[in-house]
């Protein structure tokens, strides 16, 4: 069933091109899917209470546009389907005319906190949302590590960076990924997809690396990313295709 509320674009959501951020994007994705989650009395609180939370395993956006400060938009979310241990998500975000900005599938775990393990899909959970179970899963890019990167910054996970499971929230690793780039490039362009693969939860006061590699490819720019653990594992894999503003 989908859900969906509107929202003013405030101007700290936004960055000096006055296009909402990609950190701001997720935000407001989890905003939207906790008001739904609530409503059916199925929010974090809940879920936290019984030691349990959702994790995101990973995503792939499709962004024709980005709203600017003191645009109205609408934040549409749906769950879209499960199986034995995945829940899927989709976001839209549409303007104040219905043409839609941005599309979004997502891939979810049901996580343990106590024993950081992946639990199996609550069935009870899934019927309360109306959610179908899936003979056939939605697809997403396989993602890999480059060998090699040409840039890499090491960052340390602080308090402000966590979320109620207790790790680096997911909103947190666009940041790392755009302070990779130059700003005079981040001037001229806007993301146009992502697609992003959670592979291992990043704790507090851990000091990962983020690594990017910026190409060129069909007379279109792909940024190549990941976080990278101090043992040298990557945590985290992403993919960034730009277009000109």
């Amino acid at each position: 069933m989908k859900y969906s509320e509107k929202h003013q674009v405030e101007f700290y959501e936004c960055d000096e091109n006055e296009h909402l951020k990609l950190p701001s994007l997720v935000d407001l994705m989890m905003q939207v899917s906790e008001h739904q989650l609530d409503k059916r009395g199925i929010g974090t609180n809940t879920l936290v209470k019984q030691g349990e939370g959702w994790v995101v395993t990973q995503y792939h956006f499709d962004i024709e546009n980005l709203p600017k400060p003191g645009d109205e938009i609408k934040l549409i979310t749906e769950a879209s389907g499960y199986n034995r241990f995945f829940e899927y998500r989709d976001f839209m975000f549409d303007d104040k005319d219905g043409n839609r900005l941005v599309t979004v599938r997502s891939e979810w775990v049901l996580f343990d906190l106590q024993k950081r393990k992946m639990l199996p899909t609550d069935e009870k959970l899934m019927a309360n949302l109306e959610v179908p179970l899936l003979k056939k899963l939605p697809r997403f890019p396989r993602l890999r590590a480059l060998k090699s990167y040409d840039h890499k910054r090491q960052y340390r996970v602080r308090y402000d960076d966590l979320d109620t499971n207790h790790h680096l929230t997911n909103s947190h690793y666009f940041n790392w990924f755009i302070d990779m780039l130059d700003r005079d490039f981040m001037k001229k362009f806007m993301v146009q997809a992502i697609d992003i693969k959670f592979n291992k939860e990043v704790r507090y006061a851990q000091m990962p690396y983020s690594c990017m590699t910026l190409k060129k490819e069909d007379n279109q720019f792909k940024s190549y990313h990941a976080i990278e653990g101090e043992e040298g594992k990557d945590q985290a894999v992403c993919e960034l295709t730009w277009r000109k503003i």
